[in-house]
């Protein structure tokens, strides 16, 4: 689904950092000292990201699973995890869809959707609305998703697809440079919306973008914080959140929305 290739996954260093920063912002902001967290992952065939997280903390990664659904890389992922149990981890690698897991603990959960794809040309506002609506994903969890920024589809189909959104945020729908913008920064947050808006739970669940950082490994990616919380999610104060912190990895600084 995410556009992967059979093999070895060796992602660089700058995908690495950026999700230090995104995970160390939610900390931040939302996690919950000395409180243990399960970690939920497209981890590839090196699991870096595992490596990332628990030496930020060991905490948030009291439990973790692993997703390939490539038998190969799965594979080679459970060779890494060998490995890594050999530290202490309580690691398992399921040969199954990242949006099939089955929530197995009471614990607060952290989602890692690596995907190498566009969260926005597929059908991932159906696969996270199951989660969503079978509280898979539930209040206290992080959300955390890459998507390619590099494959632009172009002003026309932009536009169209989102046309609703559009309308919604009061935007120039005919201003190619407000649109584009648009879909870079938000795409994520608009699909979350859709998964949300499919489910009618809108109204039972607050999702906030906190962060959102954009890097560069073999093409232009992006990667983007969510909390969980109760309440209400409505779509202008979810992609207009002033919250919203982004960041240019390329250039090592912060940037306005209008910038990423």
């Amino acid at each position: 689904m995410d556009g992967r290739s059979s093999g070895r996954l060796n992602f660089g260093f700058s995908k690495y950092a950026a999700f230090h920063l995104i995970v160390s912002r939610w900390l931040r902001l939302y996690g919950e000292s000395g409180r243990k967290y399960c970690y939920v992952t497209l981890g590839g065939t090196e699991l870096r990201d595992v490596s990332s997280v628990g030496f930020i903390d060991p905490d948030l990664i009291t439990s973790i699973w692993s997703y390939e659904k490539d038998k190969n890389r799965c594979t080679l992922a459970n060779n890494t995890v060998t490995e890594l149990r050999q530290t202490g981890l309580s690691i398992a690698v399921c040969e199954d869809e990242f949006w099939n897991h089955q929530r197995a603990s009471s614990l607060p959960h952290i989602f890692f959707a690596d995907i190498c794809g566009v969260f926005a040309w597929s059908d991932y506002h159906i696969q996270l609305g199951k989660m969503l609506q079978n509280e898979v994903i539930r209040e206290g969890d992080c959300l955390i998703i890459t998507s390619h920024l590099g494959h632009n589809p172009g002003f026309k189909k932009i536009r169209d697809d989102f046309s609703g959104e559009i309308d919604v945020l009061g935007m120039d729908g005919n201003n190619s440079a407000v649109v584009r913008n648009l879909f870079r920064r938000s795409h994520p947050s608009m699909t979350i919306f859709r998964a949300l808006a499919l489910n009618g739970i809108q109204s039972e669940l607050a999702i906030r973008c906190f962060g959102a950082i954009k890097y560069r490994d073999e093409s232009p990616m992006g990667v983007y914080g969510y909390a969980v919380s109760a309440g209400r999610t409505d779509l202008s104060g979810f992609v207009e959140d002033s919250n919203t912190s982004y960041f240019d990895m390329n250039r090592g600084r912060s940037c306005a929305p209008s910038e990423f």
